[in-house]
């Protein structure tokens, strides 16, 4: 007569053994899955804060807009707590507005720019760097990521000075 083999104790101790792994490489798929969310929202916030900036009159740049009198009040690259004109307020708004599911904008630097193609046209550019802080546990201990996004449009003719 054969003798049957109990494995349940086994079964139960290789299961918590491996509980651990299989939590931390699915928590580490939805991290990954939210910086990829993350750098796509940073992505669309840029893009539409060019747009939006590529036909802003020359003269809401100045310092009395509205009249296109007055010196350009912003030196550029700009960074958005820096801004004072009114163009600059509105695009720098707008690009905040299209960060919405993006809750810590302190870790965050957007950058405007204004700056002259190879054949004199007026090119804007805009940079958002975000740096991602994962939140799985395993993840963590291997630092933070920096998300860059970056846009890049000629300014419309009707905008230029």
């Amino acid at each position: 007569m054969t003798k049957k083999k109990r494995s349940s104790g086994q079964t139960l101790i290789e299961f918590s053994l491996l509980l651990p792994v299989l939590l931390l490489i699915t928590m580490g798929l939805f991290d990954f899955g939210r910086a990829v969310f993350y750098y796509a929202v940073l992505n669309t916030a840029v893009r539409e804060g060019t747009r939006y900036a590529i036909v802003q009159p020359a003269c809401d740049y100045r310092s009395n807009p509205g009249s296109c009198s007055g010196s350009f009040v912003d030196t550029y690259p700009l960074s958005c707590s820096d801004a004072r004109s009114a163009a600059n307020i509105r695009i720098c708004d707008q690009i905040t507005d299209k960060l919405f599911n993006i809750t810590d904008l302190q870790s965050s630097a957007i950058t405007i720019n204004h700056l002259m193609s190879g054949t004199n046209d007026l090119l804007i550019n805009i940079e958002i760097i975000y740096v991602y802080h994962p939140i799985t546990p395993g993840i963590t201990l291997l630092g933070d990521l920096t998300l860059q996004a970056n846009s890049q449009m000629l300014m419309t003719p009707a905008a230029r000075p």
